[in-house]
């Protein structure tokens, strides 16, 4: 090569190899009386003004947290925030990948409280009678345990940001099942490669583990590490702060979501959890392989050393596997399993095999329900199977997003001899009971009847004689249920009745409505946004019906005691 020619393309390569942003940081004095880091936030979607960054806070050297957040350059929309109380009285550097991002870190700064603070909870798009988030974006329940005198709820959580990312356990704990006192963080990773995906939660107090320490058998996490398996982690502290398992990862598997508990005619535990191994794949007629996902089950003795035993096919994300016995059959029960979004089979379960008995069923019918997980370690006196779901609940312009099903009691009931799963709301909601209303055989012909009692915060029951109707239903807030007899329909729900009378219990929030069609036969988790919405309540026919009974409450809100 001519040297003209090589002091060319050496010039062209100088030009042309891009520049390597340089990290920039800032260090922040947290004083005595701080409790949050706070990081300017802008947008309100994944999509909206996107130019995600990376951070990292950082103590003597050690990585606390790494994660992406959409940094505002000038006014935030909204503040997230870390909890800093262990670090009073020293300095935290938060670190940024991107020079662009300058402005943004500018503006983080350490407070005693956040802004915001003295809206929190009152804000106009906040349910309150489901739980959510102080801030930030929230979806599957984890971890769900009574555990210490406390239901303790952790769940999937970015606390950077309005949309889904940076997977964190969050974490709330309750004593009656209503009102929640949100807490910091319970799980996450220094390094944002490796989420703590989602999980159950169990205790061990046979020591079957070794975990016992100093007469406390810790509550175990039992979870995803993303780009590793399923690990566990403990907690020796009621659930505040967690230890990993130096033997992690207990199970190495492409897969997610295991839900663990102890077989007690087995004496053993088992694991359900999602899978999509390749060695899963099934081969068909024509040679070819597809790859078949399934819930696969594990068994262990000591919770550390795993065997696979066997899988259920057809089914996605977030297994459960439970029994129930069979109400009003004495001495009968049944095992349920189910996915993500609740369909589930009916069969028999000998420790290490499922048996289906009953074909796939559909749980909810409103489309907003989504990862279910029922409580473990519920005291015997107590004896319910408690379930709380992920609630799709979308809020606009609110510093956090989603939220989460109202705590129902799971029961197992025969009807046109199948198996129906039937959730309804657990008998605590009485202690939300406020203003009420209550009538009895009241006749509609053609005409509709209006509650006195409206708001987006009700809590209804309504006993129905159909009467000759071909048509009556329920409009809340603008919403309508309907049943048609001549199709056999609610709304676009399949539902022949077994008689004249039907049943709906109504639990309505300000951004969506569960409903429970007799007993829990029929469910439905909808978003409805009975804030916007003009508000009121009423029942109409098209020919007679009766009321045979009506309640209807106000419901106090769940993050006060009043």
């Amino acid at each position: 090569m001519k040297m003209k020619s090589f002091i060319q393309v050496l010039i062209l390569v100088c030009f042309t190899i891009p520049t390597v942003a340089q990290n920039i940081s800032k260090q922040i004095p947290i004083k005595e009386d701080d409790k949050y880091l706070h990081f300017p936030v802008k947008g309100w979607s994944s999509e909206e003004d996107d130019d995600h960054k990376m951070m990292r806070i950082i103590h003597n050297g050690q990585t606390l947290d790494e994660f992406s957040i959409n940094l505002a350059k000038g006014a935030p929309d909204w503040w997230a925030f870390f909890p800093v109380t262990d670090y009073q009285g020293e300095f935290l550097t938060v670190e940024l990948d991107d020079p662009s991002g300058k402005a943004g870190l500018d503006q983080v700064f350490a407070d005693p409280g956040f802004p915001g603070e003295d809206d929190l909870y009152k804000e106009r798009y906040r349910q309150q009678v489901h739980f959510s988030s102080r801030r930030g974006w929230i979806n599957d329940p984890n971890g769900l345990i009574w555990y210490n005198g406390e239901w303790h709820l952790f769940y999937q959580h970015n606390p950077y940001g309005w949309a889904w990312g940076n997977m964190h356990w969050g974490h709330a704990v309750s004593t009656d099942l209503v009102h929640w006192k949100e807490l910091p963080a319970a799980l996450f990773s220094p390094d944002h490669s490796h989420m703590a995906f989602s999980g159950g939660a169990v205790v061990d107090p046979e020591n079957t583990s070794g975990f016992r320490r100093n007469g406390i058998d810790p509550l175990i996490a039992t979870y995803t590490r993303t780009g590793s398996g399923e690990h566990l982690a403990l907690s020796y502290d009621n659930g505040r702060t967690f230890e990993e398992y130096e033997g992690n990862p207990v199970v190495e598997h492409n897969g997610r979501d295991p839900k663990v508990f102890w077989y007690k005619p087995g004496n053993h535990w088992v694991m359900i959890v999602w899978s999509q191994d390749s060695s899963n794949n099934r081969e068909m007629s024509n040679g070819e392989r597809v790859r078949e996902y399934q819930h696969s089950i594990y068994t262990s003795d000591n919770l550390k050393d795993w065997k696979y035993e066997s899988g259920i096919t057809s089914m996605f994300e977030c297994p459960e596997l439970f029994e129930l016995p069979v109400e009003g059959e004495q001495g009968v029960s049944k095992w349920v399993v189910y996915d993500a979004d609740g369909k589930y089979y009916i069969g028999d379960f000998n420790g290490k095999e499922f048996t289906i008995e009953q074909g796939l069923r559909e749980f909810d019918h409103g489309g907003d329900f989504y990862a279910s997980q029922t409580f473990s370690n519920v005291p015997e006196e107590d004896g319910r199977r408690i379930q709380i779901g992920w609630f799709q609940t979308t809020t606009p312009f609110m510093p956090f997003n989603q939220s989460m099903t109202f705590p129902t009691e799971l029961k197992l009931i025969k009807s046109d001899n199948e198996y129906i799963l039937a959730p309804t709301p657990v008998k605590e909601i009485q202690k939300l009971h406020n203003e009420s209303y209550k009538v009895e055989n009241i006749a509609l012909d053609d005409s509709t009847f209006v509650s006195p009692i409206h708001g987006d915060q009700l809590h209804i029951i309504a006993e129905v004689d159909r009467g000759d109707a071909i048509r009556f239903g329920l409009d809340i807030n603008g919403f309508e249920f309907m049943y048609n007899d001549f199709r056999s329909t609610l709304n676009d729900t399949f539902y022949p009745t077994e008689g004249k009378n039907m049943k709906f219990e109504v639990i309505v929030d300000k951004m969506g409505m569960e409903v429970f069609v007799d007993d829990g036969k029929l469910y439905y988790a909808f978003e409805h946004n009975s804030v916007d919405n003009e508000q009121g309540f009423k029942i109409s026919a098209d020919r007679k019906i009766v009321i045979e009974n009506l309640e209807v409450y106000k419901l106090n809100s769940i993050w006060t005691k009043n």
